[in-house]
């Protein structure tokens, strides 16, 4: 489901170090799709030989206009990396190239690498993760495994996963991690007897002795003699015709 998500994402940040091999995870998310590069890094021989399959263009980084402008069909666009992007055009235009491909129809899917270890502005990391709506995020020990947030409809998902890659069958898996729900213990209820500085129980004993006493007037209710008698008193106003005569009504 989290593959699902990603693949449907249109702005995809991966964060990665240096030791960290992304080249999985961007094949998924590419598939068959027409893939733009600009490359700062890796050079274009490297992606050739990466993806020989796909219908495949490759930039250099003087050639960042016709990047820009190179998507004439559905096409996904990919930097390697936004770092050095920033260093070559500075921060202003390369958020102004960002937000325009974004607008542009024929551009399904950006997806920026960002090398968290080489980024020395905060701020950059802030806004770009503004800017996406999904984003994968090594972690910096274990390299198989990853956090991914995706914003979608103005929620915020957020999960841990474990990222293996089949060479055999050239499949990738995301297997969610499920935390241990660590159960706490409910807190004993509280007796009445302990919120008073009286005793309010009775014992067993005290219990025997109350069953063991006879009021006098228990032993005619139980023999079914048990009557109600009730006197007039002197001053009472008694009229059978209206009995409620002596209130002011």
């Amino acid at each position: 489901m989290t593959l699902f998500k990603l693949k449907a994402a249109s702005c995809v940040l991966i964060e990665d170090d240096c030791d960290k091999n992304v080249l999985p995870l961007i094949s998924e998310l590419v598939e068959k799709s027409s893939l733009n590069i600009l490359c700062y890094e890796q050079p274009i021989c490297v992606w050739q030989n990466i993806y020989s399959g796909n219908s495949l263009q490759c930039f250099k980084d003087s050639q960042l206009k016709e990047w820009q402008n190179s998507s004439a069909v559905k096409t996904v666009h990919m930097i390697d990396s936004v770092n050095q992007m920033i260093l070559d055009v500075g921060w202003d235009n390369c958020l102004t190239c960002l937000r325009n491909l974004l607008s542009t129809p024929e551009v399904v899917k950006l997806i920026l690498i960002l090398h968290r270890d080489c980024l020395t502005n905060s701020k950059i990391r802030i806004q770009l993760t503004h800017l996406a709506n999904a984003i994968v995020s090594y972690d910096k020990i274990k390299s198989n495994k990853i956090r991914v947030q995706i914003k979608k409809g103005g929620k915020l998902c957020k999960s841990e996963e474990i990222i293996s890659y089949n060479a055999l069958t050239s499949t990738l898996n995301l297997t969610p991690i499920v935390k241990d729900i660590v159960s706490v213990d409910e807190p004993e209820k509280v007796l009445p007897n302990e919120l008073s500085t009286f005793k309010i129980e009775i014992d067993q004993i005290q219990q025997l002795e109350k069953n063991k006493l006879k009021l006098p007037y228990m032993s005619k209710i139980n023999e079914g003699k048990g009557k109600v008698y009730y006197e007039p008193d002197a001053v009472d106003d008694w009229d059978d015709e209206d009995p409620d005569d002596d209130l002011d009504i």
